[in-house]
């Protein structure tokens, strides 16, 4: 999937409304609907996405493990395109439970779920193995703006093999490996000596960058 720069603030899609809260506040996130939507007797004009901006790729794991439990087949392989995982996304972020989204008419969801995706689809910015944060991440003392991940070429089959045995001690049976976010991180972690928290800790429209940047098929030329 091609990946295109995106401010998470700042949403310029048609489909989503970003506005302010007050004169100096920062951006909002929300998606406009184009007609009311009753929820529980509660009527819905627009759907505040900001909390995006507090979630993690530890929650885009924990999603993607739920949806494998419950025999999402479609996010088993390519969790991010899917209905469910934006739908879940959503639910984290708003507040709202997923069967808000889950009963939301095809006009409303469709917008949610392209918001979600384009937040996530950040610049890729990542160049000989280095990934490029888009913003620099603090972490046990010291500032990180980019990570060498070029390690990875040297990791060997034993190295494999723990990762995929790290994946079904949480629960995961997967056939291709290189759509799941844990997996991703744990590589990551192993490549680069740091804890595997740093990478499930970044924020979470980072997680695709980092899906994308371990699985680089330059590194098994």
């Amino acid at each position: 999937m091609a990946n295109k720069t995106v401010d998470e603030k700042n949403i310029t899609a048609p489909e989503v409304a970003v506005e302010n809260k007050t004169e100096n506040a920062d951006k909002r996130l929300v998606v406009e609907l184009p007609r009311p939507y009753t929820f529980e007797g509660e009527e819905h004009n627009e759907i505040d996405l900001s909390g995006l901006d507090a979630l993690t790729v530890q929650d885009a794991i924990k999603i993607q493990h739920d949806l494998f439990m419950e025999r999402d087949v479609a996010a088993a392989v390519l969790c991010e395109t899917t209905t469910s995982f934006a739908c879940s996304i959503a639910a984290k972020a708003s507040g709202q439970p997923v069967e808000f989204f889950k009963l939301m008419p095809r006009w409303g969801v469709k917008r949610v779920v392209s918001a979600v995706r384009a937040y996530l689809n950040v610049d890729a910015d990542t160049e000989n193995h280095v990934m490029r944060l888009k913003k620099a991440q603090n972490f046990e003392g010291k500032s990180y703006q980019e990570i060498d991940l070029s390690g990875i070429a040297d990791l060997n089959s034993m190295n494999e093999s723990e990762a995929e045995n790290r994946l079904a001690r949480e629960g995961f049976v997967v056939t291709e490996n290189s759509g799941n976010y844990l997996y991703a991180c744990v590589i990551a972690s192993m490549a680069t000596g740091l804890p595997e928290k740093f990478f499930t800790g970044l924020p979470l429209y980072e997680v695709l960058k980092l899906k994308n940047a371990v699985n680089d098929p330059h590194f098994f030329e």
